[in-house]
């Protein structure tokens, strides 16, 4: 096992620990680790745990809520956990470390005829990472988050105690669970119910899983080694298509139609881009094709068909939902071939990529600098009057900003992207009372991303005092120093 330790030797040599997505400065800690096996791992969780050092987890870094940079202690990374294998009931067995990547390449050489449905955005992060935060991407549409396809975990809890669970084998009964690792943990009663979409605390159902207690738990309850992860049939043609509305107004009839569609359409992504978006790629103009002139909006659409007729029948309903919702055929992008489809992808990461450089670009005159977003979602059909808040926000605070996100989820992103220190603190305030305009209608903080260190004080906008002390007694009964995701406490 790769360690270092030493304050200085730490920021010499594993800079990159220090930094994520999120941007944030002044991350440093005592001492790091790569465990590469699940023994390694016990063994200097238990040895921190004996010297009441601190531990955050890390993995593949690409997370924006600045929950895997240490303020202290130590570091301990799954980046060295790669062992995969296909189990006899045909799961993937992955160490954390394995990147989205690398388990995309291993299922396609390894699994005929299925594939891993969570989609995130970036492919360098990793299983244990997106199980940490219950990630999802484009596809959660049709096949959900991160969540609905772990099938085990299994965690070194804080202590060092090994925890191997499966999904079915140990549920809360009346929000009670109790189990022989963990003795008896109770879930705090809620004012409401979580939203289906939802990353912000822990996952507290009355009668859930003990298994989904610590996916999304953000590296707080243990550290995940290794999952078994379920798969899906592939489909024989998948569909991506990028359609170009010229009014606000054809755009939201086109979303809703397609919102409630059903068959012959089977939708596995439903995005947006706005007007803002569109302006934004055209003014960073890259090696892709440029968005039509007169776009106002942009849907992006995937959809899978299981033949040729299925296909045949697909492309015929979405030519007659364009014509009627009056968004042009004509100017619409993609199609089923490979190349059709990588266009729409990268078209669709261009944006963030663009925004990303934006800030950096930023960074060279005032270092404080980072991107803000907003990561809240609401029940679709109020996707529209979310939106419009939204975006009335942050044009009051004149602030430059895209939104963008996954609408059949009701999910979206508003990025404020200052470009000095006095709209650092606007667009601070801008997110602020974008998250709670969506616990305002009913929805969540955060969706998919996690608090992380960002979005803590988040939690408070969304339940009450009560909840959130029912969730630190959950903690406290599995971690009860606290000494696992420090800077995590609420």
């Amino acid at each position: 096992m790769r360690s270092v330790t030493g304050r200085e030797n730490v920021s010499e040599m594993c800079t990159d620990l220090l930094q994520d997505e999120s941007n944030l400065s002044g991350a440093w800690c005592e001492a790091a680790a790569w465990p590469e096996n699940t023994n390694e791992a016990v063994e200097y969780i238990s040895d921190s745990s004996r010297n009441g050092i601190p531990l955050t987890v890390s993995g593949g870094l690409t997370g924006i809520a600045g929950g895997a940079l240490p303020e202290g202690g130590a570091v301990i990374s799954s980046s060295a956990l790669k062992d995969i294998r296909r189990l006899d009931n045909g799961n993937i067995s992955a160490g954390a470390g394995v990147t989205i990547e690398e388990l995309n390449s291993f299922v396609s050489k390894n699994s005929e005829g299925f594939f891993y449905p969570p989609d995130p955005t970036e492919e360098t992060a990793s299983v244990g990472g997106t199980i940490a935060t219950d990630a999802s991407g484009a596809d959660s549409f049709l096949y959900g988050a991160t969540r609905k396809w772990v099938a085990g975990l299994q965690i070194v809890l804080p202590g060092g105690k090994l925890l191997s669970i499966k999904r079915g084998l140990h549920m809360f009964k009346n929000r009670i669970c109790t189990h022989p690792v963990l003795g008896t943990l109770q879930l705090p009663s809620l004012r409401r119910e979580q939203p289906p979409k939802n990353a912000a605390g822990y996952h507290m159902r009355g009668d859930m899983d003990l298994i989904d207690l610590f996916i999304g738990s953000e590296g707080t309850l243990g550290f995940i080694t290794e999952a078994e992860l379920k798969l899906a049939p592939e489909p024989q043609y998948v569909i991506d298509l990028a359609v170009f509305p010229e009014k606000a107004e054809s755009f939201w009839e086109l979303f809703a139609s397609l919102l409630h569609a059903g068959e012959p359409l089977r939708i596995r992504a439903l995005e947006m881009m706005d007007d803002r978006c569109l302006d934004f790629l055209r003014s960073h103009p890259g090696e892709l094709p440029l968005p039509p002139v007169n776009a106002a909006f942009c849907l992006l659409l995937r959809a899978e068909a299981d033949s040729d007729e299925h296909l045949e029948n697909i492309l015929v309903t979405l030519d007659e939902m364009l014509i009627a919702s009056n968004s042009s055929p004509e100017t619409a992008w993609g199609g089923f071939e490979p190349s059709e489809r990588k266009r729409i992808k990268d078209f669709r990461h261009a944006l963030p990529e663009a925004v990303n450089h934006c800030i950096t670009e930023s960074r060279r005159e005032y270092p404080s600098i980072h991107k803000f977003g907003s990561d809240g979602a609401v029940e679709p059909s109020r996707l529209e009057e979310y939106y419009v808040r939204s975006r009335s926000i942050l044009e009051e605070k004149g602030l430059p900003f895209v939104i963008f996100g996954h609408a059949g989820d009701g999910h979206i992103h508003a990025n404020a992207l200052p470009e000095n220190s006095s709209q650092m603190l606007l667009a601070d305030c801008a997110m602020r009372e974008i998250a709670a305009a969506a616990v305002e209608m009913g929805g969540t903080v955060s969706a998919e991303h996690g608090l992380g260190k960002m979005k803590l004080d988040y939690l408070k906008l969304m339940y009450s005092e009560n909840e959130i002390r029912g969730m630190e007694t959950i903690r406290r009964a599995i971690d009860p120093d606290c000494l696992m995701g420090p800077g995590l406490e609420s």
